[in-house]
C-alpha cells in the first residue's frame, strides 16, 4: 500500500485555476450571448483535458523495515535529501534542531550561559562568519550534487515542522515541543551543522576553543600578554603537569574505535569482509542514525550517518563496505609569532604584517529573559587566529601563537568525498574516491566484493616534512609543548616561510595537506586492522614505516600501543591459527567475524590479574594500613572468582573496572589508556614486540606492590559507595536504563517505564575490544555516554546483493514514544543482529507498514 503526501496543487486544482482564468479572459473579449456559448464549450473541453501536473520540486519514497530503519528512494539528489529530511526529522528532528542552533552560533540566545555556550558561539562565528558568508565562501556550486542533497534535506525537515507543529514535538531530555528555539532551517544551516562536524578534531575542540576565545577582548585594545616571575623548579613541574594533561585532552581515546577488513586470502569463500566498530556518543549530534539511501543507477548506500548530516559515513554499497576509526594525527598546527609595532604587528621573512582585528557579535539571553548582543574582537594572523594558551598554564602565556586548522574551509570537499565514496564500484575506485583529502579525522578501512582490503590515513593533515618540524620547533617553550604532549601540540616559527605547510623542497604539496600518493596506505589480500593507533600496525606482520608523527601521535612508529589495538591483531592472528575456539577452520566468515566483537575479553586482566592476586598473597608483607589490606583482600576475592570478560553473566567486572581506571590515574602516560611507567611492568615494551609487550606486574618492586593494593581498595570503596556488589553479574550492573513512554489506552498521557536493559562490554582503556563508556553511579554504571554505537559485518557471496548484518546500539530514535527508542539496545543486549535488507526485492518482502510518497 502507498501513501502520497504532497504539498502542491493536484490535476484537479489545477485544470479549475485555468477554467477560471479562461473564462475571465473571454469575458474581455466577447458579447454576453457569444459569451455563454463560448465559455460552455471550452469549458466542457477543460474538464475533459488531461492536464498535466506541475512536476514537484522535491519526490521520494520513504519504506521502513525492521527496527525503523528507512529506505529511501529518489530519482535526484534534492528529493533523496528531501526524503531523507522527512524520515530522519520523524525520528530525531529536535537532535538535528539543537545541533544547528549550537553550529550556527546561537545556543546563548536561546540557552543562555548555563545551557548555551558563549565561547563556542564566538569561535564558531569568527570560523564560519555569518551565514550569509558562510554561503559565500564555503558551500560548493549550485548544480553539485551536494547543494541539492543539503538543500533537500533542510526542506525535508521544514515538511515535517508544518506538518507536525512545535507543540506536536517530542517532549523529554532530548525534546523540543514548545521550544523557542525551533524554526524553518535552511541548507546553510545543514551545511554549518556538517561543517561543525569536521573541526571536532581541530578548532572545535573545547580546549582549543577556549585559548582561541581567551585570546579575544572586549575592545580594540590587544590583551596583555601573560609574564611569570621567579621561574623555578615547581613551575617546570607544573608546566610539564600540564602539558601531558593537554595532550591527553587532545589525544582523548574515549572516542575511539575498531575495524577489521578482511582480504580474499584469510576470508573462506575469497570475499572480502569488513567488520565496522565505531565508538561514538549515544546522544547528541556526535551519534549515529541508520538508513539506505537510493538514487537508481547513481547512488545506493546503506549504513549510517552522523545526526542531522544527509550522507551516509560509514556503510556499504553493493561492491564495496567500508568504515572509520578516528585518527589522533596533527589537524592544527600554532606558529610561534613575533610581535613587533606594540603587538599590532609581526615579523614575517623581514617584513612587517599587520594583525587583524575582527569583531564578531553574538546574542545572549541573560538571567532576567533579556537578550543582549555582546561583541568581542578576535586578531588574526594570516595562518588564522591567535591563541593563548595560559588556560594551560601561566608559562604557556609567554608564548604569542596563531593557530592554522587544516580542515578549516574544506567542508564542501569533505560533503562531497563521502558521496563520492559511496558511489564505488570497486575497490581501485573507492580509493581513487579518496584522493580529494575530505576525510576531516579518521582513518579508513575498507573490503571489497573482489576480496580487496585497505587502509589509508587520508585524513587532513598539515604538510610538514620532519626536517620542518626540527627546524622550525626552536623556541624553548615550543620544544617543551611537543615533548611533553607527546606531538599532540606543535609550535612552529612563524617568523619565516619556510615553515609553512608544503613550503619544503623536497616534499610535493597539495594545498598545503599531504596529497593522497604521499599517504600511509595498505591495499592487501591478508588484513588490515585499526584501534586508533598510528598507521604503523596496520598489518602487524608488514608495519608501515617512515612517516611523520604528524600521521599519528598516537601509538607512532616504535611506541607502545593501546591494548584493543593489541588485542584486535591478536584476534586476528589467534582465528589465522584456529585457536581461539570459533571455528575449527582459520578462514573468516561473517560469522566468526562477529564472534571476535562480542567475545568481551578484558586483555588488562590477561596481563597483570595473575600477579595482582600474588601482590595480594604478599599483601601481609607490604606496608600499608590495615584497612586498606583488608579492602584489598576483597577484592582480590571477587577478582579471583571471575571469568576475565566483560560479559552479562561475568563477576566482578566491576571490581577490575575501578582497579585498572585507579592504576591509569596514577601512571598513565600521555594518554589515559596507556600505562607507560618504567617500574610497573614485569616485561617493558618492546618496539621488535608490540603485540605482547608491556606484560605482567613487576611484583618485587614494593611500590607496585601499594600501588595495586591502594588500587584495589579504592574500588572497593567506590563500589561501596554506589551500592555496588563487588560479585555482582555485570547485567545488573552496567545497563540502559532510559525512561520509555508506554501508551496507556485509559489515559491520554503515556506511562513511563524505565526497564533497565543490560549492556554487555565495558571500558575499553582496559582493553575491551567492543567498548562501554559509562560513569559509576548509584546502582551501577548507567548513563552510558558512549561505545559501541553503529556497527555492521558486511561481506558478499555469488548473488549481487551484499550479506549486511548491522545494529545501532542506542537505537534509531531519540523520542521515549517512538517504538524505535531502544528496540535495537534491546536487539544488541541480547547480542543479537539486524539482517539489512539491501536488493529491492529483499527490501519489499521485509518492508513494515506502507509505502510513503513525499513530494513539495
Amino acid at each position: 500500500m502507498k501513501r502520497a503526501l504532497r504539498t502542491s496543487a493536484g490535476p484537479a486544482e489545477q485544470a479549475g485555476t485555468a477554467t477560471r482564468r479562461t473564462r475571465t479572459w473571454i469575458g474581455r473579449c466577447l458579447s454576453c450571448a457569444g459569451r455563454r456559448r463560448l465559455v460552455a464549450v471550452v469549458a466542457a473541453v477543460l474538464a475533459s483535458a488531461a492536464w498535466p501536473a506541475e512536476e514537484p520540486r522535491y519526490q521520494a519514497e520513504v519504506r521502513r523495515t525492521a527496527y525503523g530503519v528507512p529506505h529511501i528512494k529518489a530519482n535526484d539528489w534534492g528529493g533523496l535529501g528531501y526524503g531523507y529530511g522527512y524520515a530522519y526529522a520523524q525520528d530525531n528532528f529536535c537532535v538535528a534542531m539543537r545541533g544547528i542552533v549550537f553550529a550556527s552560533s546561537r545556543s546563548a540566545e536561546f540557552f543562555g550561559e548555563g545551557e548555551g555556550d558563549v565561547q563556542a558561539d564566538f569561535v564558531l562565528r569568527l570560523m564560519f562568519g555569518s551565514k550569509d558568508e558562510f554561503a559565500r565562501q564555503h558551500l560548493p556550486a549550485a548544480d553539485r550534487p551536494a547543494r541539492h542533497l543539503l538543500a533537500g534535506f533542510a526542506a525535508g525537515m521544514n515538511r515535517y515542522l508544518r506538518e507536525t507543529g512545535v507543540a506536536g514535538l517530542p517532549a523529554g531530555a532530548d525534546g523540543c515541543r514548545d521550544a523557542a528555539w525551533v524554526y524553518p532551517i535552511d541548507e546553510v544551516d545543514v551545511w554549518m551543522l556538517a561543517a561543525r562536524l569536521a573541526l571536532q578534531g581541530s578548532s572545535d575542540q573545547e580546549i582549543v576553543r577556549d585559548a582561541i576565545y581567551a585570546a579575544s577582548s572586549p575592545s580594540l585594545a590587544a590583551p596583555a600578554a601573560a609574564t611569570v616571575h621567579g621561574v623555578d623548579n615547581a613551575d617546570w613541574n607544573l608546566l610539564e603537569r600540564d602539558l601531558r594533561r593537554l595532550g591527553q585532552q587532545l589525544g582523548n581515546a574515549e572516542q575511539g574505535s575498531n575495524a577489521i577488513a578482511i582480504g580474499r586470502d584469510l576470508s573462506r569463500n575469497g570475499r572480502g569482509l569488513l567488520l565496522a566498530n565505531p565508538h561514538r556518543p549515544w546522544r547528541g549530534t556526535g551519534s549515529f542514525y541508520q538508513v539506505h539511501l537510493t538514487i537508481p543507477g547513481v547512488y545506493d548506500v546503506a549504513g549510517a550517518s552522523l545526526q542531522g548530516v544527509p550522507f551516509v559515513g560509514i556503510g556499504f554499497n553493493r561492491d564495496v563496505a567500508w568504515t572509520h576509526t578516528i585518527s589522533f594525527a596533527t589537524r592544527f598546527t600554532l606558529y610561534e609569532l613575533r610581535l613587533r609595532a606594540n603587538g599590532q604587528r609581526y615579523l614575517y621573512d623581514g617584513q612587517l604584517r599587520a594583525i587583524e582585528e575582527r569583531p564578531v557579535a553574538v546574542r545572549v539571553k541573560r538571567d532576567d529573559g533579556v537578550v543582549e548582543t555582546r561583541r568581542r574582537i578576535f586578531r588574526l594572523s594570516h595562518f588564522g587566529p591567535m591563541v593563548d594558551l595560559s588556560s594551560v598554564n601561566p608559562l604557556l602565556g609567554l608564548m604569542t601563537v596563531a593557530i592554522r586548522d587544516a580542515n578549516a574551509g574544506r567542508y564542501a570537499a569533505m560533503v562531497e568525498q563521502y558521496l563520492r565514496m559511496g558511489q564505488a564500484t570497486d575497490m581501485a575506485t573507492f580509493t581513487e574516491s579518496l584522493q580529494g583529502i575530505g576525510v576531516p579525522v579518521f582513518h579508513t578501512l575498507a573490503a571489497d566484493r573482489g576480496g580487496m582490503a585497505f587502509y589509508g590515513e587520508v585524513s587532513a593533515v598539515p604538510h610538514l616534512s620532519t626536517r620542518q618540524l626540527d627546524r622550525c620547533i626552536n623556541s624553548l617553550l615550543a620544544i617543551i609543548l611537543r615533548l611533553q604532549t607527546n606531538n599532540a601540540a606543535l609550535a612552529l616559527d612563524g617568523s619565516i616561510s619556510g615553515c609553512e605547510w608544503g613550503a619544503a623542497a623536497d616534499d610535493s604539496a597539495s594545498g598545503g595537506l599531504y596529497d593522497y600518493a604521499a599517504r600511509p596506505t595498505v591495499l592487501t589480500t591478508d588484513y588490515v586492522a585499526n584501534g586508533n593507533d598510528s598507521y604503523w600496525l596496520s598489518n602487524a606482520a608488514n608495519p608501515l614505516t617512515g612517516y611523520p608523527v604528524l600521521f599519528g601521535f598516537l601509538g607512532h612508529e616504535g611506541r607502545q600501543q593501546q591494548l584493543r589495538t593489541r588485542l584486535g591483531h591478536l584476534m586476528i592472528a589467534e582465528h589465522r591459527r584456529s585457536s581461539d575456539g570459533l571455528d575449527a577452520n582459520p578462514g573468516f566468515t561473517l560469522a566468526t567475524l562477529k564472534g571476535l566483537l562480542y567475545r568481551h575479553r578484558v586483555y588488562a586482566a590477561e596481563l597483570v590479574l595473575a600477579d595482582v592476586l600474588r601482590i595480594c598473597e604478599m599483601a601481609a608483607a607490604t606496608p600499608v594500613v590495615a584497612t586498606v589490606r583488608a579492602r584489598a583482600a576483597l577484592a582480590c576475592e571477587a577478582l579471583g572468582r571471575w571469568d576475565r570478560r566483560a560479559d552479562l553473566q561475568s563477576r566482578g567486572a566491576q571490581v577490575f573496572t575501578e582497579f585498572w581506571r585507579g592504576v591509569r590515574e596514577r601512571l598513565s602516560n600521555f594518554f589515559t589508556s596507556v600505562v607507560g611507567s618504567p617500574t610497573f611492568w614485569a616485561v617493558d615494551f618492546n618496539p621488535a614486540d608490540p603485540l605482547n609487550t608491556p606484560r605482567g606486574i613487576d611484583v618485587g618492586h614494593a611500590g607496585n606492590r601499594e600501588l595495586v593494593l591502594q588500587a584495589l581498595s579504592d574500588a572497593v570503596l567506590a563500589l561501596e559507595s554506589a551500592n555496588v556488589p563487588l560479585d555482582a553479574p555485570w547485567a545488573s550492573v552496567q545497563f540502559d536504563a532510559r525512561d520509555v513512554a508506554v501508551a496507556d489506552s485509559a489515559s491520554e498521557v503515556p506511562a513511563v517505564s524505565s526497564t533497565p536493559l543490560p549492556i554487555h562490554g565495558g571500558d575499553g582503556n582496559m582493553g575491551v575490544y567492543a567498548a562501554i563508556q559509562a560513569d559509576l553511579r548509584a546502582g551501577g554504571y548507567t548513563g552510558i555516554r558512549s561505545g559501541n554505537s553503529y556497527m555492521q559485518a558486511v561481506t558478499w557471496d555469488d548473488t549481487e546483493c551484499p550479506l549486511a548484518d548491522t545494529v545501532l546500539a542506542q537505537s534509531q530514535s531519540s523520542n521515549p514514544s517512538s517504538p524505535h527508542y531502544r528496540d535495537q539496545t534491546a536487539l544488541y543486549s541480547r547480542k543479537e543482529w539486524l539482517q539489512l535488507p539491501f536488493c529491492e526485492a529483499q527490501i519489499a518482502a521485509a518492508q513494515v507498514g506502507e509505502t510513503l510518497t513525499v513530494s513539495e
